[in-house]
Protein backbone atom coordinates (compact mmCIF):
# COMPACT_ATOMS: atom_id res chain seq x y z
CA UNK A 1 0.00 0.00 0.00
CA UNK A 2 1.31 3.36 -1.21
CA UNK A 3 2.30 5.91 1.64
CA UNK A 4 -0.11 8.64 0.95
CA UNK A 5 1.92 12.37 0.43
CA UNK A 6 0.04 15.15 2.90
CA UNK A 7 0.18 18.70 2.20
CA UNK A 8 -1.00 21.38 3.75
CA UNK A 9 -1.05 24.60 6.09
CA UNK A 10 2.04 23.50 8.17
CA UNK A 11 4.31 21.87 5.84
CA UNK A 12 3.86 25.19 3.40
CA UNK A 13 4.70 27.03 6.72
CA UNK A 14 7.48 24.79 7.28
CA UNK A 15 8.88 25.80 3.96
CA UNK A 16 8.21 29.43 4.05
CA UNK A 17 10.18 29.14 7.21
CA UNK A 18 13.31 27.16 5.92
CA UNK A 19 13.26 29.76 2.77
CA UNK A 20 13.61 32.51 5.78
CA UNK A 21 15.84 31.19 7.20
CA UNK A 22 18.43 30.56 3.88
CA UNK A 23 17.92 34.20 3.08
CA UNK A 24 18.78 35.58 6.57
CA UNK A 25 21.91 33.59 6.55
CA UNK A 26 22.72 34.49 2.60
CA UNK A 27 21.99 38.56 3.73
CA UNK A 28 24.09 38.19 7.11
CA UNK A 29 26.95 36.32 4.78
CA UNK A 30 26.61 39.44 2.38
CA UNK A 31 27.06 41.58 5.26
CA UNK A 32 30.18 40.04 6.48
CA UNK A 33 32.02 39.91 3.15
CA UNK A 34 34.77 42.15 3.23
CA UNK A 35 34.22 45.78 1.47
CA UNK A 36 36.41 48.24 -0.42
CA UNK A 37 38.32 51.09 2.68
CA UNK A 38 37.72 48.50 5.31
CA UNK A 39 40.17 47.77 7.98
CA UNK A 40 40.09 43.66 8.63
CA UNK A 41 41.66 41.04 11.11
CA UNK A 42 43.35 38.52 9.36
CA UNK A 43 45.21 35.29 9.16
CA UNK A 44 48.02 34.10 7.42
CA UNK A 45 46.37 30.99 5.70
CA UNK A 46 49.40 30.80 2.86
CA UNK A 47 53.15 32.04 1.58
CA UNK A 48 54.52 32.16 -1.23
CA UNK A 49 57.30 34.33 -3.00
CA UNK A 50 54.79 35.77 -4.89
CA UNK A 51 52.20 36.20 -2.64
CA UNK A 52 50.35 35.81 0.52
CA UNK A 53 46.97 34.53 1.06
CA UNK A 54 45.27 35.52 3.94
CA UNK A 55 41.55 34.61 5.51
CA UNK A 56 39.35 37.04 6.29
CA UNK A 57 36.56 35.74 7.75
CA UNK A 58 32.79 35.43 5.98
CA UNK A 59 34.29 32.23 4.26
CA UNK A 60 36.77 34.49 1.99
CA UNK A 61 40.35 35.27 1.34
CA UNK A 62 42.17 37.78 -0.18
CA UNK A 63 45.95 38.35 -1.41
CA UNK A 64 48.58 40.30 -0.74
CA UNK A 65 50.37 41.63 -3.84
CA UNK A 66 53.59 40.29 -5.01
CA UNK A 67 54.66 44.30 -5.71
CA UNK A 68 53.61 45.25 -1.52
CA UNK A 69 55.75 42.49 -0.54
CA UNK A 70 58.78 43.94 -2.53
CA UNK A 71 58.78 47.16 -0.35
CA UNK A 72 58.53 45.46 2.91
CA UNK A 73 61.98 44.94 5.07
CA UNK A 74 63.20 41.66 5.02
CA UNK A 75 62.84 41.88 8.74
CA UNK A 76 58.98 42.74 8.20
CA UNK A 77 58.60 40.23 5.89
CA UNK A 78 59.87 37.52 8.25
CA UNK A 79 57.26 37.82 10.95
CA UNK A 80 54.46 36.92 7.74
CA UNK A 81 54.67 33.43 9.19
CA UNK A 82 51.23 31.31 8.64
CA UNK A 83 49.24 31.32 11.18
CA UNK A 84 49.68 35.03 12.10
CA UNK A 85 47.40 37.76 12.90
CA UNK A 86 47.95 40.70 10.90
CA UNK A 87 45.54 43.62 10.29
CA UNK A 88 44.45 44.66 6.51
CA UNK A 89 42.98 47.10 4.62
CA UNK A 90 40.62 46.40 1.93
CA UNK A 91 42.24 47.56 -1.44
CA UNK A 92 39.53 45.05 -3.98
CA UNK A 93 36.44 43.70 -3.12
CA UNK A 94 34.34 40.85 -4.42
CA UNK A 95 32.56 43.55 -6.63
CA UNK A 96 35.04 43.59 -8.38
CA UNK A 97 36.07 41.03 -10.76
CA UNK A 98 39.83 39.02 -9.24
CA UNK A 99 40.44 37.95 -6.03
CA UNK A 100 40.38 40.38 -2.91
CA UNK A 101 43.31 42.31 -2.42
CA UNK A 102 44.51 43.60 0.82
CA UNK A 103 47.30 45.38 2.25
CA UNK A 104 48.97 45.82 5.13
CA UNK A 105 51.04 48.99 4.44
CA UNK A 106 47.67 51.01 3.73
CA UNK A 107 46.19 49.40 6.88
CA UNK A 108 49.15 50.79 9.16
CA UNK A 109 48.46 54.10 7.33
CA UNK A 110 44.62 54.09 7.57
CA UNK A 111 45.57 53.03 11.74
CA UNK A 112 48.18 56.35 11.60
CA UNK A 113 45.42 58.12 10.71
CA UNK A 114 42.55 57.03 13.48
CA UNK A 115 45.40 58.04 15.83
CA UNK A 116 46.07 61.35 14.31
CA UNK A 117 42.57 62.22 14.30
CA UNK A 118 42.45 61.04 17.64
CA UNK A 119 45.29 63.09 18.94
CA UNK A 120 43.78 66.10 17.59
CA UNK A 121 40.41 65.44 19.25
CA UNK A 122 42.65 64.68 22.56
CA UNK A 123 44.56 68.23 22.05
CA UNK A 124 47.69 66.02 22.71
CA UNK A 125 51.65 67.72 22.15
CA UNK A 126 54.16 65.67 20.15
CA UNK A 127 57.59 65.76 18.85
CA UNK A 128 58.61 65.01 15.24
CA UNK A 129 61.90 66.12 13.09
CA UNK A 130 61.48 68.15 9.94
CA UNK A 131 61.39 66.02 6.85
CA UNK A 132 61.46 68.87 4.09
CA UNK A 133 61.16 71.72 3.47
CA UNK A 134 58.76 73.51 0.27
CA UNK A 135 57.42 77.15 -0.64
CA UNK A 136 54.88 77.37 2.23
CA UNK A 137 56.69 75.77 5.16
CA UNK A 138 57.82 72.53 6.36
CA UNK A 139 57.07 68.46 6.13
CA UNK A 140 57.36 66.89 10.10
CA UNK A 141 56.96 63.43 10.44
CA UNK A 142 53.96 62.64 12.22
CA UNK A 143 54.26 58.52 12.81
CA UNK A 144 54.76 57.21 9.13
CA UNK A 145 52.53 60.06 8.07
CA UNK A 146 53.30 63.39 6.81
CA UNK A 147 51.96 66.84 7.97
CA UNK A 148 52.37 70.75 6.80
CA UNK A 149 53.23 73.21 9.25
CA UNK A 150 53.15 76.43 7.13
CA UNK A 151 55.08 79.69 7.83
CA UNK A 152 51.93 80.98 9.98
CA UNK A 153 51.94 78.10 12.48
CA UNK A 154 55.42 78.28 13.39
CA UNK A 155 56.82 79.45 16.61
CA UNK A 156 57.57 83.09 16.89
CA UNK A 157 61.09 82.20 17.35
CA UNK A 158 61.22 79.81 13.81
CA UNK A 159 59.63 82.79 12.09
CA UNK A 160 62.26 85.13 13.06
CA UNK A 161 64.66 82.45 12.16
CA UNK A 162 62.92 82.34 8.09
CA UNK A 163 64.85 85.11 6.19
CA UNK A 164 65.90 84.72 2.72
CA UNK A 165 64.09 85.45 -1.03
CA UNK A 166 63.93 81.69 -1.51
CA UNK A 167 62.36 78.52 -0.10
CA UNK A 168 65.86 77.10 0.58
CA UNK A 169 67.25 80.39 2.21
CA UNK A 170 64.64 80.12 4.59
CA UNK A 171 63.62 76.41 5.78
CA UNK A 172 67.11 74.24 4.62
CA UNK A 173 69.08 74.94 7.66
CA UNK A 174 65.87 73.61 9.98
CA UNK A 175 65.37 70.00 8.27
CA UNK A 176 66.32 67.25 11.34
CA UNK A 177 65.42 69.26 13.64
CA UNK A 178 63.04 68.29 16.26
CA UNK A 179 60.06 70.31 17.24
CA UNK A 180 57.03 70.11 19.19
CA UNK A 181 53.33 70.41 17.44
CA UNK A 182 49.93 69.78 17.83
CA UNK A 183 47.65 68.50 15.09
CA UNK A 184 45.49 70.88 14.20
CA UNK A 185 43.66 68.96 11.07
CA UNK A 186 42.96 65.48 9.50
CA UNK A 187 41.68 64.60 6.57
CA UNK A 188 42.60 61.26 5.53
CA UNK A 189 40.59 61.26 1.86
CA UNK A 190 42.37 64.45 1.02
CA UNK A 191 45.51 62.98 2.32
CA UNK A 192 45.59 66.61 4.61
CA UNK A 193 46.92 66.37 7.78
CA UNK A 194 47.34 70.39 8.97
CA UNK A 195 50.16 70.29 12.39
CA UNK A 196 50.98 73.64 14.16
CA UNK A 197 54.09 74.36 16.66
CA UNK A 198 52.79 78.07 18.08
CA UNK A 199 49.48 76.11 19.23
CA UNK A 200 51.86 73.72 20.45
CA UNK A 201 54.00 75.46 22.61
CA UNK A 202 51.08 77.33 23.83
CA UNK A 203 49.44 74.45 25.14
CA UNK A 204 53.16 73.44 27.04
CA UNK A 205 53.22 77.20 28.22
CA UNK A 206 50.25 77.07 29.39
CA UNK A 207 51.18 74.44 31.93
CA UNK A 208 54.33 76.53 32.66
CA UNK A 209 52.56 79.43 33.20
CA UNK A 210 49.90 78.00 36.26
CA UNK A 211 52.64 76.59 38.16
CA UNK A 212 55.44 79.32 37.50
CA UNK A 213 52.77 81.64 38.51
CA UNK A 214 53.41 79.88 42.44
CA UNK A 215 56.40 80.64 42.52
CA UNK A 216 56.99 84.51 41.33
CA UNK A 217 56.76 87.28 43.61
CA UNK A 218 57.59 91.23 43.02
CA UNK A 219 60.43 92.29 43.94
CA UNK A 220 62.32 89.13 42.20
CA UNK A 221 64.94 89.62 39.13
CA UNK A 222 64.74 87.29 35.73
CA UNK A 223 66.61 87.25 32.79
CA UNK A 224 64.10 87.25 29.75
CA UNK A 225 63.40 87.66 26.02
CA UNK A 226 62.14 90.11 23.98
CA UNK A 227 59.16 88.25 22.11
CA UNK A 228 56.97 91.05 21.16
CA UNK A 229 56.19 95.10 20.98
CA UNK A 230 53.58 96.76 21.17
CA UNK A 231 52.50 100.78 21.42
CA UNK A 232 52.42 99.86 24.92
CA UNK A 233 54.96 98.25 26.03
CA UNK A 234 57.16 95.17 25.51
CA UNK A 235 56.42 91.66 26.37
CA UNK A 236 59.04 89.60 27.74
CA UNK A 237 59.12 85.58 28.32
CA UNK A 238 60.43 85.08 31.32
CA UNK A 239 60.67 81.41 31.60
CA UNK A 240 57.67 80.25 29.79
CA UNK A 241 55.34 82.73 30.76
CA UNK A 242 55.13 86.53 29.01
CA UNK A 243 55.10 89.76 31.62
CA UNK A 244 54.47 92.78 30.24
CA UNK A 245 56.87 96.09 30.45
CA UNK A 246 54.86 98.97 30.34
CA UNK A 247 56.40 101.70 28.18
CA UNK A 248 56.40 103.96 31.33
CA UNK A 249 59.04 101.40 32.78
CA UNK A 250 61.41 101.24 30.24
CA UNK A 251 63.04 104.08 30.95
CA UNK A 252 63.69 106.96 33.44
CA UNK A 253 63.54 108.90 30.11
CA UNK A 254 60.54 109.42 28.01
CA UNK A 255 60.06 106.78 25.69
CA UNK A 256 57.40 107.37 22.67
CA UNK A 257 57.78 103.65 22.34
CA UNK A 258 59.44 100.68 23.02
CA UNK A 259 61.44 100.45 20.15
CA UNK A 260 63.88 103.40 20.65
CA UNK A 261 64.71 101.04 24.09
CA UNK A 262 64.50 97.46 22.83
CA UNK A 263 64.73 94.68 19.97
CA UNK A 264 62.29 91.58 19.49
CA UNK A 265 65.08 88.77 20.36
CA UNK A 266 66.67 90.80 23.13
CA UNK A 267 67.83 89.34 25.96
CA UNK A 268 67.24 91.61 28.93
CA UNK A 269 67.23 91.40 33.06
CA UNK A 270 63.83 92.81 34.12
CA UNK A 271 62.43 93.12 38.14
CA UNK A 272 59.02 91.50 38.72
CA UNK A 273 56.58 94.48 39.88
CA UNK A 274 53.05 92.91 40.26
CA UNK A 275 51.20 89.36 39.81
CA UNK A 276 47.75 88.99 39.25
CA UNK A 277 46.81 85.12 39.89
CA UNK A 278 43.57 85.71 39.29
CA UNK A 279 43.86 87.38 35.54
CA UNK A 280 47.03 85.79 35.29
CA UNK A 281 49.36 89.36 34.64
CA UNK A 282 52.86 90.00 35.31
CA UNK A 283 54.05 93.23 35.70
CA UNK A 284 57.50 93.78 34.88
CA UNK A 285 60.22 96.94 34.95
CA UNK A 286 64.04 98.04 32.93
CA UNK A 287 64.02 100.97 34.77
CA UNK A 288 63.55 99.49 38.15
CA UNK A 289 67.27 97.70 37.38
CA UNK A 290 68.53 101.37 36.46
CA UNK A 291 70.03 104.12 38.54
CA UNK A 292 67.30 106.38 39.91
CA UNK A 293 68.41 109.89 38.76
CA UNK A 294 66.27 111.82 41.04
CA UNK A 295 67.96 109.92 44.11
CA UNK A 296 70.74 112.42 43.94
CA UNK A 297 68.76 115.00 42.30
CA UNK A 298 68.95 117.24 45.52
CA UNK A 299 72.79 117.24 45.07
CA UNK A 300 73.32 119.09 42.63
CA UNK A 301 70.26 121.43 42.22
CA UNK A 302 67.62 123.77 44.33
CA UNK A 303 64.19 125.45 44.00
CA UNK A 304 64.55 128.50 42.32
CA UNK A 305 67.89 127.32 40.18
CA UNK A 306 68.23 127.83 36.54
CA UNK A 307 68.85 125.17 34.19
CA UNK A 308 69.13 124.91 30.78
CA UNK A 309 66.38 122.36 29.35
CA UNK A 310 65.38 120.77 25.97
CA UNK A 311 61.63 120.77 25.10
CA UNK A 312 60.94 117.42 24.64
CA UNK A 313 57.28 117.28 23.82
CA UNK A 314 53.98 119.60 24.26
CA UNK A 315 50.38 119.02 25.60
CA UNK A 316 47.21 120.54 26.21
CA UNK A 317 48.53 121.73 29.58
CA UNK A 318 52.02 122.77 29.54
CA UNK A 319 55.73 121.06 28.25
CA UNK A 320 57.72 118.63 29.07
CA UNK A 321 61.75 119.67 29.06
CA UNK A 322 64.47 117.44 29.32
CA UNK A 323 67.28 118.69 31.93
CA UNK A 324 70.73 119.20 29.59
CA UNK A 325 73.11 118.30 32.35
CA UNK A 326 70.79 115.68 33.96
CA UNK A 327 69.19 113.91 30.99
CA UNK A 328 67.53 111.41 32.55
CA UNK A 329 65.47 114.02 34.43
CA UNK A 330 62.27 115.42 32.16
CA UNK A 331 60.25 118.07 34.35
CA UNK A 332 56.89 119.91 33.63
CA UNK A 333 56.61 123.46 32.08
CA UNK A 334 52.78 124.15 33.39
CA UNK A 335 51.19 126.06 30.88
CA UNK A 336 50.54 128.88 33.34
CA UNK A 337 54.60 128.86 33.53
CA UNK A 338 55.12 129.78 29.99
CA UNK A 339 54.22 133.06 29.95
CA UNK A 340 52.26 136.11 31.54
CA UNK A 341 49.04 136.26 29.97
CA UNK A 342 46.13 133.66 28.23
CA UNK A 343 47.94 130.90 26.70
CA UNK A 344 45.96 128.41 24.47
CA UNK A 345 48.85 126.47 23.75
CA UNK A 346 52.61 125.65 24.77
CA UNK A 347 53.48 125.60 21.16
CA UNK A 348 52.07 129.40 21.30
CA UNK A 349 55.84 129.94 23.13
CA UNK A 350 57.74 126.64 22.68
CA UNK A 351 58.71 123.83 19.82
CA UNK A 352 59.79 120.26 20.51
CA UNK A 353 64.02 120.05 20.58
CA UNK A 354 64.17 123.81 21.20
CA UNK A 355 66.68 124.32 23.80
CA UNK A 356 65.93 127.13 26.69
CA UNK A 357 66.27 128.75 30.16
CA UNK A 358 64.27 127.42 32.90
CA UNK A 359 63.68 127.65 36.63
CA UNK A 360 63.00 125.10 38.86
CA UNK A 361 60.17 126.07 41.16
CA UNK A 362 59.48 122.22 42.76
CA UNK A 363 61.69 119.02 42.75
CA UNK A 364 59.23 116.10 44.67
CA UNK A 365 62.08 113.53 44.45
CA UNK A 366 59.71 111.00 45.86
CA UNK A 367 56.77 111.55 43.23
CA UNK A 368 59.80 112.18 40.33
CA UNK A 369 58.06 115.40 39.28
CA UNK A 370 59.98 118.39 38.86
CA UNK A 371 57.87 121.61 37.76
CA UNK A 372 59.72 124.22 35.72
CA UNK A 373 58.81 128.00 34.78
CA UNK A 374 60.07 129.97 31.69
CA UNK A 375 58.00 132.98 32.69
CA UNK A 376 59.80 133.46 36.01
CA UNK A 377 63.37 133.04 34.54
CA UNK A 378 63.76 136.42 34.43
CA UNK A 379 61.14 137.35 37.54
CA UNK A 380 62.35 139.89 40.04
CA UNK A 381 61.13 138.01 42.87
CA UNK A 382 64.52 135.61 42.09
CA UNK A 383 66.98 138.40 41.58
CA UNK A 384 68.47 137.68 44.89
CA UNK A 385 68.73 134.21 44.77
CA UNK A 386 69.91 134.96 40.93
CA UNK A 387 72.66 137.62 42.16
CA UNK A 388 74.04 134.48 45.05
CA UNK A 389 74.20 132.42 42.09
CA UNK A 390 76.38 134.88 40.35
CA UNK A 391 78.60 135.21 43.06
CA UNK A 392 79.42 131.91 44.07
CA UNK A 393 79.84 130.63 40.09
CA UNK A 394 82.53 133.68 40.25
CA UNK A 395 84.26 132.45 43.21
CA UNK A 396 84.27 128.92 41.56
CA UNK A 397 85.70 130.02 38.62
CA UNK A 398 88.44 132.17 40.35
CA UNK A 399 89.25 129.08 42.37
CA UNK A 400 89.95 127.04 38.86
CA UNK A 401 91.89 129.13 37.26
CA UNK A 402 93.89 129.40 40.50
CA UNK A 403 93.90 125.81 40.82
CA UNK A 404 95.26 125.54 36.81
CA UNK A 405 97.81 128.02 37.06
CA UNK A 406 99.49 125.86 39.45
CA UNK A 407 99.61 122.66 37.03
CA UNK A 408 97.03 120.38 35.82
CA UNK A 409 97.03 117.79 38.63
CA UNK A 410 95.95 120.49 40.89
CA UNK A 411 93.18 121.69 38.84
CA UNK A 412 89.58 121.28 40.35
CA UNK A 413 86.86 119.44 38.67
CA UNK A 414 84.15 121.75 36.79
CA UNK A 415 81.10 122.55 38.92
CA UNK A 416 78.39 119.92 39.02
CA UNK A 417 75.61 123.18 39.48
CA UNK A 418 73.52 125.30 37.38
CA UNK A 419 75.43 125.80 33.63
CA UNK A 420 76.89 129.61 34.33
CA UNK A 421 73.87 130.90 36.51
CA UNK A 422 75.25 134.92 35.08
CA UNK A 423 75.29 133.67 31.40
CA UNK A 424 71.96 132.54 32.04
CA UNK A 425 70.71 135.47 33.47
CA UNK A 426 72.45 137.66 31.53
CA UNK A 427 70.76 136.23 28.69
CA UNK A 428 67.32 136.14 29.63
CA UNK A 429 67.47 139.34 30.75
CA UNK A 430 68.14 141.02 27.86
CA UNK A 431 65.37 138.81 26.23
CA UNK A 432 63.51 140.52 28.39
CA UNK A 433 64.93 143.75 27.85
CA UNK A 434 66.17 144.39 31.58
CA UNK A 435 70.10 143.76 32.53
CA UNK A 436 70.66 141.36 36.01
CA UNK A 437 71.73 144.52 37.82
CA UNK A 438 68.29 146.38 37.12
CA UNK A 439 66.21 143.11 37.68
CA UNK A 440 68.42 143.57 41.53
CA UNK A 441 67.45 147.28 41.92
CA UNK A 442 63.75 146.36 41.20
CA UNK A 443 63.51 144.81 44.26
CA UNK A 444 66.50 147.02 46.18
CA UNK A 445 68.11 143.94 46.94
CA UNK A 446 71.68 144.12 45.79
CA UNK A 447 72.99 145.22 48.46
CA UNK A 448 71.55 142.64 50.61
CA UNK A 449 71.97 140.28 48.22
CA UNK A 450 76.34 141.07 48.42
CA UNK A 451 76.19 140.75 52.08
CA UNK A 452 74.40 137.99 52.25
CA UNK A 453 77.28 136.45 50.16
CA UNK A 454 80.03 137.75 51.96
CA UNK A 455 78.34 136.34 55.21
CA UNK A 456 77.79 132.65 54.05
CA UNK A 457 79.98 132.29 50.59
CA UNK A 458 80.96 128.71 51.72
CA UNK A 459 76.95 127.88 51.41
CA UNK A 460 76.51 129.49 48.20
CA UNK A 461 79.56 127.88 47.06
CA UNK A 462 78.47 124.84 48.30
CA UNK A 463 74.81 124.70 46.66
CA UNK A 464 76.35 125.35 43.64
CA UNK A 465 79.01 122.33 43.69
CA UNK A 466 77.04 119.42 45.21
Amino acid sequence: MEAETFSGPDSHAAEQTQSMGRLLADEQLESMLPRRGELREGTIARVSPNEILVDIGAKSEGIIAEHELNRMSAEARKKLQVGATVTIYVVRDTSQDGPIVLSIQKAEEMQQWQQAEEQMKARSVHTGPIMEFNRGGVVVAVGHLRGFMPASLMSFERQRRHTGATPAERWQDMVGEELMFKIKEVDAQRDRLIVSERAAKKEARSGQRAEFLTRIEPGQIHSGRVVSLTNFGAFVDIGGIDGLVHVSQLSWTHVNHPREVLKVGQEIDVQVLSVDLERERIGLSLKALQQDPWATLTDSHKEGQLVRATITRLTKFGAFAALKDREHIEGLVHISELADGGVTHPKEIVQENDEVTLRIMKIDTERHRLGLSLKEVVSPRFAELDYAFYVATEEKTELDTEAGAAGPSAAAAPPEGPEDSAAMIAENTADAGQSSAEAVESVEAAEAAEELSAQQPTQFAADETE
